[in-house]
């Protein structure tokens, strides 16, 4: 009844188990090469099938913040990447960008060409979780300006000698964030708002309350970790922030000449003065600020006018 031919029973279930068998090597492999396109993806080495992503130097990008924008967008959905996280490998219409901070780009201000750097990555709380399409609570790149602003033109924190209110209450803030700041960047479409600390009464560490704003000035505590006392920091009596991950990898001596802190002017520029928004905790007349040496040194006078390099996030 069972024949032993090519039409047996038996030559056709050994038939069948190899199909099932093919069938199963097939899928196995099929899910083998999915996976490897999301690893791809993930450490940034493809580009979603086809041929590997060339890697492009950041050179070429430095004013082109269209793409920057999209390198940020990639950066936001990549949960591997933190406020301590030294480099960022993202892929952009087929190129690869490997961003770090210290990394120099440009923005025009008022029509002239300014230096700005990566400070880190995923520091500053935004206001809203959904400027880059989904639910994020982080901007992804902070920069700073490597040279003043506003060129040779020094700023006042405030007409008056006062820090009452903090930073929040300061002339200066209003013309970062208003037609004369922010509006006049190049960029400007594309700096998020973000949350910033801020201490409102000089002398009260309790004080420590939030702003939003596109533009602002760094506190000390974002620039070096240690002050005059225990839980200071610089000048200021409290944190207004954590540290960048730029400055954390410096880690500059508060007290202390520091190269790194020193800013200009201009590229050729001499070294000067330039406003932190923290206030000096000894005094209702002014605010702290980076000594031309590159030290945290402190201003009595806020009516004082000094260099305006402020920080964005993007």
């Amino acid at each position: 009844m069972y024949t032993m031919g090519d039409n047996s029973i038996f030559k056709k279930a050994q038939d069948a188990k190899n199909k099932t068998a093919d069938a199963v090597k097939n899928e196995q492999e099929y899910m083998n090469s999915i996976d490897n396109m999301v690893n791809e993806y993930i450490n940034g080495t493809g580009n979603g099938g086809g041929s590997n992503p060339t890697d492009e130097p950041i050179e070429n990008i430095k004013s082109d913040w269209a793409t920057i924008e999209k390198i940020a967008k990639e950066i936001a959905k990549d949960d591997t990447i933190t406020s301590e996280t030294e480099e960022v490998k993202v892929v952009v219409d087929g190129k690869r960008y490997i961003i770090k901070p210290g990394d120099i780009f440009e923005v025009d201000y008022n029509g002239e060409a300014k230096r700005v750097r990566v400070l880190g990555f995923k520091h500053d709380d935004l206001v809203d979780s959904g400027v880059y399409g989904g639910n994020h609570s982080k901007a992804s790149i902070t920069f700073d300006f490597v040279e003043f602003m506003t060129g040779s033109t020094w700023k006042q924190m405030n007409s008056s000698n006062t820090n009452s209110g903090g930073w929040a209450s300061t002339a200066m803030r209003t013309f970062l964030n208003g037609t004369d700041g922010k509006e006049k960047l190049s960029n400007k479409a594309y700096i998020k708002q973000v949350k910033k600390k801020y201490i409102g009464t000089y002398n009260n560490a309790s004080s420590v309350a939030t702003s939003n704003d596109y533009l602002w000035l760094l506190a000390s505590s974002e620039i070096v970790n240690s002050g005059y006392q225990a839980g200071a920091y610089g000048y200021a009596i409290t944190s207004e922030g954590p540290q960048y991950q730029y400055y954390k990898s410096m880690n500059p001596t508060w007290n202390a000449a520091n190269a790194g802190l020193v800013k200009k002017p201009t590229e050729s520029g001499s070294t000067n003065y330039w406003w932190l928004r923290s206030p000096y905790y000894n005094s209702s007349n002014g605010f702290c600020y980076v000594y031309s040496n590159g030290s945290t040194d402190y201003a009595t006078d806020a009516s004082n006018t000094y260099g305006v390099a402020p920080g964005f996030s993007i």
